[in-house]
C-alpha cells in the first residue's frame, strides 16, 4: 500500500519489530531510491545494552537496512553520542552494529567528521549550528529513534532525534542558551529545537515503538512494550502520532508545537491520515518524568537548576545504583545546572555547570561527571 497524502503515518502492529519496520516502510509513498544516498538515524547515543528501552531496537534498524537495499539505494548507518562516549562503541553495545555488519553497510562517527557553522534565519534562541557536514552528502536522511519520554522535552522522537547530528559539545549548547530578550512560556531546549528544524529535519521518519520507555527518560525511566513501528515522510505527522499512542496530546509537546508553527504545518491528530484506522486499540497511555528527582529518593535533595539530560541521568542512575549503600552519607544535597545564582553549603556539585557557583562545596567534575566519581566526592568527605 502506498499513499500520496503527505500527513500519512502507517503503524504496523505485532510481535516482531523487525516485520513491523520493513511492512511500515513498504506502506507509505516513496521515491525511486535506486542510486540514491540513504543515513539511517538510529538513537544509539548511550553505551547501553538493546532492549532496554533506551536505544533503537536492531531489528528495527535491520528492517530499515533491508528495505533500503532492496530499493536499490547505498545506505549508511551513523550517529553521534553524549560526551564520554563513541558513536562507534555504542552502536556495539546496542545491538546495532552487530546487525549493520552482517549486512555489509558502512558506519559514520558523526561525531567526527568537521561541522561547519551554520546560520539560522529568524531564530528565536539558536541563531546558528554546527552541523556534522557528512550528513548534506545523502540524498535522505531517515531518523529512526526509540519512543521515550524525556525529562526536559517530555518525548523524544524523530524530531529530537536529529539532535545527535550536530557536532560534539554542540549538543549540550543547546542546554546551556540563555533565555531570549521577548518574554516566552517555552524552555530555551525546546525553542533552541524548533529553530533547529528549519535547517535539520528527517526525511522519513521510522518511530520504533516496540519496546519504549516511560517515566525518567530518557536513560532512567521504565521500560513499556507497545509492540509497534511507525513510517511516514512526514516527521511531524509520525512525530505527533507517537506522541497520542503514549496518550498524550501533541499540542502540549512544546518543540512539537513550536516546530509545526515554523513550518506551517498541522499536528493535530484529526488532520492526519493514520493506517489501520483501528489505531487507537494501541494507546497505552506513557508515565510522564517526575518534576524533581528528590521524589525518588527520600532524604535527598536535588537543586536542579537548568540542567541536561546528561548530568540528570548520570546522578539518578547514581542514586538508583547506590542509594541503598550510601544510607549513612543521608541526607544530603545535590546541585546540577548552568542557572544556580547561588549554591548553598554543604552541597556536592556535579558537572562543569555548577563550577562558578560552586564556592567551597566540593565539586564532581564532568560533563557529565562520572556516576564513580560522584561516589567516591561523597565517600571522601
Amino acid at each position: 500500500m502506498n499513499n500520496n497524502n503527505n500527513s500519512f503515518v502507517a503503524i504496523c502492529h505485532g510481535n516482531d519489530a523487525y516485520v513491523n519496520a520493513y511492512k511500515a516502510l513498504e506502506k507509505i509513498n516513496l521515491p525511486d531510491l535506486t542510486g540514491k544516498k540513504i543515513l539511517l538515524k538510529p538513537n544509539a547515543g548511550r553505551k547501553v545494552l538493546p532492549n532496554k528501552g533506551i536505544t533503537t531496537n536492531p531489528l528495527v534498524v535491520a528492517a530499515a537496512c533491508d528495505f533500503f537495499k532492496d530499493a536499490g539505494a547505498i545506505v549508511t548507518v551513523g550517529e553521534g553520542t553524549i560526551l564520554g562516549v563513541t558513536p562507534f562503541d555504542c552502536l556495539e553495545s546496542t545491538g546495532i552494529a552487530a546487525e549493520v555488519k552482517k549486512r555489509a553497510i558502512p558506519m559514520i562517527d558523526l561525531d567526527a567528521a568537521p561541522a561547519d557553522k551554520t546560520v539560522i534565519k529568524d531564530s528565536v534562541v539558536l541563531n546558528h549550528a554546527r552541523i556534522s557536514n557528512v550528513i548534506f552528502d545523502f540524498d535522505y536522511i531517515v531518523s529512526i529513534p526509540v519512543i521515550k519520554t524525556h525529562m526536559h522535552c517530555k518525548v523524544t522522537l524523530s524530531l529530537k532525534n536529529m539532535k545527535g547530528c550536530l557536532k560534539g559539545r554542540e549538543k549540550v549548547r543547546l542546554h546551556q542558551l540563555p533565555q531570549p530578550e521577548i518574554p516566552v512560556d517555552e524552555k530555551t531546549l525546546d525553542l533552541a529545537i524548533a529553530d533547529l528544524s528549519t535547517i535539520l529535519k528527517p526525511d522519513i521518519a521510522l518511530i520504533d515503538g516496540s519496546i519504549c520507555m516511560e517515566g525518567l527518560g530518557p536513560s532512567a525511566g521504565t521500560t513499556k512494550n507497545l509492540n509497534v513501528v511507525l513510517a511516514s515522510t512526514n516527521y511531524l505527522a509520525a512525530d505527533a502520532v507517537s506522541v497520542s499512542l503514549m496518550g498524550l496530546n501533541p499540542e502540549e509537546i512544546p518543540h512539537l508545537r513550536l516546530a509545526a508553527a515554523r513550518a506551517g504545518e498541522s499536528i493535530f491528530i484529526d488532520d492526519i491520515d493514520i493506517d489501520p484506522p483501528s489505531w487507537q486499540e494501541w494507546i497505552q497511555p506513557f508515565e510522564l518524568p517526575p518534576k524533581e528527582i528528590s521524589l525518588n529518593f527520600p532524604k535527598v535533595e536535588v537543586l536542579d537548576c537548568e540542567s541536561c539530560s546528561a548530568c540528570v541521568s548520570t546522578l539518578t542512575m547514581f542514586l538508583k545504583r547506590n542509594y541503598e549503600d550510601i544510607a549513612d552519607y543521608l541526607p544530603m544535597k545535590f546541585a546540577i545546572g548552568k542557572g544556580h545564582n547561588e549554591i548553598p553549603e554543604d552541597t556536592l556539585c556535579v558537572g562543569n555547570c555548577t563550577i562558578k557557583k560552586c564556592g567551597k562545596n566540593t565539586l564532581v567534575k564532568g560533563c557529565p561527571p562520572v556516576a564513580s566519581d560522584i561516589l567516591k566526592a561523597l565517600t571522601d568527605n
